[in-house]
């Protein structure tokens, strides 16, 4: 699955590079036989437009849009910093953001992560303004929810990982800020975004199936991968070919798409089964994911190397920590502590359950900086408001 030198590093990176030049061609929308709904689109359109300039672009203009994507997070989350604490801590949040070991590995494959970064990172900072209007009570709320329901809508497009966040936030709101819970104008302007851009994915797949189809039928895989006999907290997708072959036995005259949606129910219902039958095996992986998700050395052999290793291990003890302090500085403040710190529960929580890995972090590490900066900045006071009073 690695090819270093001028080539992909991870076999993900195959998948994205076919389907952008598919879209940039007007080809089919599909990656191999059976994958018409292997991917959802975001990460693909944006590396289309290579195509759109260069028959065969190099590998390198990936990782440079990876690289601009990169800077495009570190200006979000300056902006960010500034709106929830102040001017000093935006700028010191934005330059850590860049120099980051995570966020800079985050952006150098051609993986879905380096368009997810800039996205999540803008739902986050749209959320916390749309937080502090309502405080206010400025009327035009609803334009900035509605922003935050479009950022979370692409970076879900992107990477469907963050589909669940949005019912994620509204839980743990009726279940804690239940007095501080936005109007019902908010959320409706806000599931009206994410509704918006989700749509035309929704449909087509829709259209294809017959089927509602959230996000991919990958979902089975995901779900299979994570619990199975031979599972160990890491992704090990080499069960899918055979696993394939089974269903094409069973139904020889099926077209692809019928492969595709079986094999999905199939390998859903075998890892639901599996999981019902070895609870203990379950409350272990889980046990095992969350050390992966948070470990400060990557978990992968081939990454695992000095100096990466120690480089990596700095910069996460060194964030953590200070990220520790800042939410002990922030903690009475519930946009602090929904932008910066819930991220952290709900990746942590859903990769107890999927496979894990620090790549998976990367979504987490922004707020993170955030909450380190505001302890590292002169004059860090979170913005208060009379709500939180």
């Amino acid at each position: 699955m690695l090819r270093f030198g001028g080539g992909f590093i991870f076999g993900d990176s195959e998948s994205y590079w076919h389907l952008a030049r598919a879209i940039a061609r007007g080809e089919p929308y599909q990656y191999g036989v059976t994958g018409a709904i292997f991917r959802t689109p975001g990460y693909p359109l944006l590396l289309a437009p290579l195509f759109l300039v260069f028959d065969d672009p190099p590998i390198w203009l990936a990782r440079l849009e990876g690289a601009v994507l990169g800077a495009v997070t570190g200006v979000l989350v300056c902006l960010w910093g500034k709106e929830l604490f102040n001017r000093h801590t935006g700028i010191l949040a934005g330059i850590l953001t860049a120099l980051h070991p995570e966020l800079i590995l985050g952006s150098i494959p051609v993986l879905s992560e380096a368009g997810f970064a800039p996205a999540w990172v803008l739902g986050m900072l749209l959320f916390a303004h749309s937080c502090r209007q309502s405080d206010s009570g400025e009327v035009c709320v609803w334009r900035s929810a509605l922003g935050v329901g479009v950022a979370f809508g692409l970076a879900t497009l992107i990477r469907p990982s963050a589909l669940l966040w949005l019912p994620f936030l509204a839980i743990v709101q009726l279940l804690i800020w239940r007095h501080l819970l936005p109007s019902w104008q908010a959320w409706a302007a806000t599931v009206a975004g994410f509704a918006l851009v989700m749509a035309p994915w929704w449909v087509r797949n829709y259209w294809m199936t017959g089927r509602i189809i959230l996000t991919t039928t990958q979902v089975g895989a995901s779900l299979y991968d994570a619990w199975n006999p031979q599972a160990s907290g890491g992704s090990n997708m080499d069960f899918v070919v055979e696993k394939l072959r089974e269903v094409q036995r069973n139904y020889p005259d099926a077209d692809p798409l019928f492969w595709e949606l079986e094999l999905d129910r199939r390998l859903k219902r075998e890892a639901v089964t599996w999981a019902i039958e070895h609870p203990t095996g379950v409350l272990w992986l889980a046990f095992v994911k969350v050390r992966r998700f948070w470990n400060i050395v990557p978990n992968d052999p081939g990454f695992n190397v000095f100096p990466v290793n120690l480089v990596m291990a700095v910069a996460a003890v060194l964030t953590f920590a200070l990220a520790i302090v800042g939410m002990l500085r922030g903690y009475t403040r519930r946009v602090v502590l929904m932008t910066c710190v819930l991220p952290a529960v709900y990746f942590t929580l859903l990769h107890m359950v999927f496979v894990s890995s620090l790549r998976y972090r990367i979504p987490v590490v922004p707020g993170l900086i955030v909450l380190a900066s505001s302890a590292l900045a002169l004059r860090s006071f979170p913005r208060r408001s009379n709500k939180e009073d």
